[in-house]
C-alpha cells in the first residue's frame, strides 16, 4: 500500500513540474478543440433540423449562411466555457482597432494569397486531392446579388467569425499561454486549428480520407497566422475581420488573378 501511495505523490509532484504543466496544457487545448467541434455538430443538426422543419432550405439568405451552422455550437461552447471559468479578461481581448491592426488586416490576405498559389500544387503532388465539400454557399456576388451582403455581414462578421476566434484564438491560445511563449502559443494554437478541420472533414459528406488531410494541412497556416496576428494586437477583431473576409470578398484570390494574368 505504501508504494502505490508513494508512487501517486511521485505522480502529483512530477504534473506540478514545467513539462507537467505544458503537457496538460496541450490536453486541455486538444480537449477545447474537440469539445467545441462536438457542440459544432450539434450546432450543424440543430439548424439543419430548424431549417428543414420550417422549409427555408431554398431560400438565398439560408444557403449564404448554410455552411456556417457549425460556429452556432461554437458560440454555445465560448459562452458556456466563459461563464464556467469566468476568466473573461484572459479569454475575451477586444478593443478599437490600431493601425497596427488595420496593417495585419489587409496583410493577412496576402499571405493567404501566396498560400493558394504555393501550397495546392504542393499537396497535390503529394496526392492528396482538394476537398469539394457541398455546403451549398452562395457566390456572395456584390455586383449581382447586393441584397446579400448585408445578411453575410451580419451573419459571418458580427457572429460566425468572432465565434470561431473566440474559440480557437481566445480561449485556446488563452489556455496555452499559460504555460508556453508566443512561439508555442502560435505553432500549438495553429496545429489545433489543422486538427478541428481535419476533424470536420472526416464528418462532411464527399469528403475523403486525404480531402480531409488536405483541408487540415491547408488550414494550419491561416491558423499560425491569425495566431501569431493575436498574440501581437491582443484583438480578436484582427482575426476576426480576416476569417470573415475568407469567406466573403476573398481578396486573396483576386491577388492570384491578377498575379496570373
Amino acid at each position: 500500500m505504501w508504494f502505490i501511495v508513494n508512487l501517486s505523490s511521485e505522480i502529483s509532484d512530477a504534473l506540478e513540474t514545467r513539462r507537467g504543466r505544458r503537457v496538460r496544457a496541450v490536453f486541455a487545448g486538444l480537449g477545447i478543440t474537440v469539445g467545441a467541434l462536438l457542440a459544432g455538430l450539434i450546432g450543424v443538426i440543430s439548424m439543419g433540423g430548424l431549417v428543414s422543419v420550417f422549409g427555408l432550405g431554398e431560400s438565398p439568405i439560408v444557403r449564404v449562411l448554410q455552411g456556417n451552422y457549425i460556429q452556432v455550437g461554437f458560440a454555445g461552447f465560448a459562452v458556456a466555457y466563459l461563464f464556467w471559468q469566468r476568466e473573461w479578461d484572459r479569454y475575451v481581448k477586444i478593443r478599437r482597432p490600431t493601425l497596427e491592426d488595420a496593417g495585419w488586416i489587409v496583410g493577412l490576405p496576402l499571405l493567404f494569397a501566396a498560400q493558394g498559389f504555393v501550397l495546392p500544387p504542393v499537396l497535390a503532388a503529394v496526392g492528396l486531392p482538394h476537398p469539394q465539400p457541398g455546403t451549398g454557399m452562395e457566390e456572395l456576388a456584390l455586383e449581382t446579388r447586393p441584397l446579400l451582403w448585408p445578411v453575410a455581414f451580419i451573419g459571418m462578421y458580427l457572429f460566425a467569425a468572432p465565434a470561431e476566434e473566440l474559440v480557437y484564438r481566445g480561449i485556446v491560445q488563452g489556455r496555452l499561454r499559460a504555460t508556453f511563449d508566443t512561439f508555442g502559443v502560435v505553432i500549438l494554437g495553429g496545429l489545433l486549428f489543422g486538427v478541428m478541420h481535419f476533424l470536420v472533414g472526416l464528418m462532411t459528406q464527399g469528403v475523403s480520407f486525404g480531402g480531409s488531410l488536405y483541408w487540415g494541412i491547408d488550414t494550419v497556416v491561416p491558423g499560425l497566422a491569425w495566431g501569431y496576428a493575436y498574440e501581437r494586437t491582443e484583438n480578436l477583431l484582427v482575426p476576426a475581420v480576416t476569417h470573415a473576409m475568407v469567406w466573403t470578398i476573398a481578396l486573396h484570390e483576386i491577388v492570384l488573378h491578377v498575379l496570373t494574368v
